[in-house]
C-alpha cells in the first residue's frame, strides 16, 4: 500500500517505464524504512491512477514526474489524483518537478557521467520535448538565466514543440563557443528523445547518453517533492 505515488506521463516505447521504474527504485532507496512508493501512468502504461486507487488508503503524496508546469500538470494530474481518491484515501498533490534549479544539477549528472567537464568554450543545449504552452516550455529559461552553471559556456533550451528550434539555438550557441552539447532535458528515454537525437547528430551536436530519471540528483528531489 504506497503511500508515495509517483505518476508518469506513460509513452508506447517500453525505454520510457523502464527509467520510470528506475526512478522509483530510486526514491524507495531514499525514503525512510515502512514508507512504500507506487507508480501510475497517465497513459500507455499500467498501473493507472483507476488501478492504483484500489491499494490506496489513509495519506499518500503523489508526485508529477513532470518538469515543466505545462497542460499535462494543470489537467491530467489534477483529474489522476482525483481518480487516486476516490477509495478515500487523503491524497496530497505535490508540485511538479520543474521549474527547479536542481534539474541543472541533473543535467551536470548525465554531463559528467559522458566524462564532459566544464569549460567556457563548451555550450550546452537543454533540449526538452516541449509543450503548446509557450510559457511552460519558458520556464526552462528562466531557471537557467537564474542559475547560471559555473564553469560552462551559455546554456540554453530548445524544444520539439512550443520553443525554440533546435538549429536556431545551436547556430546562435556555435557564433561564441567552439563546442555544442545536448542534454535531453526529459524524465525518461523513449522515442521523442530518439527524435532529439537524431536532430543534434544531423547539426553534428553530441547528445550525451540518458535521460535525467538516472540521475541520483533527480530522484533526491522528487523525495524532496514529497516532503513539502
Amino acid at each position: 500500500m504506497p503511500d508515495i505515488v509517483l505518476i508518469a506521463h506513460g509513452s508506447p516505447d517500453p525505454r520510457h517505464a523502464r527509467d520510470v521504474e528506475a526512478l522509483t527504485d530510486a526514491v524507495r532507496s531514499r525514503v525512510r524504512a515502512g514508507r512504500a512508493v507506487g507508480t501510475c501512468y497517465l497513459d500507455h502504461h499500467e498501473p493507472s491512477a483507476d488501478t492504483l486507487a484500489l491499494e490506496l488508503s489513509g495519506r499518500a503524496v503523489a508526485v508529477p514526474l513532470l518538469l515543466t508546469p505545462a497542460y499535462h500538470s494543470r489537467v491530467d494530474v489534477p483529474q489522476a489524483v482525483e481518480r487516486l481518491r476516490v477509495g478515500g484515501a487523503d491524497v496530497r498533490l505535490a508540485p511538479t518537478l520543474g521549474p527547479d534549479q536542481r534539474l541543472l544539477d541533473a543535467c551536470i549528472e548525465l554531463l559528467a557521467a559522458d566524462g564532459q567537464q566544464a569549460d567556457p568554450d563548451t555550450a550546452v543545449v537543454l533540449f526538452a520535448a516541449g509543450s503548446s504552452d509557450s510559457a511552460a516550455v519558458a520556464t526552462v529559461s528562466e531557471t537557467i538565466d537564474s542559475a547560471p552553471r559555473q564553469g560552462w559556456g551559455t546554456w540554453d533550451v530548445a524544444a520539439l514543440d512550443g520553443g525554440q528550434a533546435v538549429e536556431d539555438v545551436v547556430a546562435r550557441l556555435q557564433r561564441g563557443h567552439e563546442r555544442v552539447l545536448a542534454v535531453s532535458f526529459m524524465v525518461a528515454e523513449g522515442i521523442l528523445r530518439d527524435r532529439m537525437d537524431d536532430r543534434c547528430a544531423s547539426l553534428g551536436v553530441r547528445m550525451v547518453p540518458g535521460a535525467l530519471a538516472r540521475t541520483s540528483v533527480l530522484a533526491d528531489l522528487v523525495v524532496a517533492r514529497t516532503l513539502g
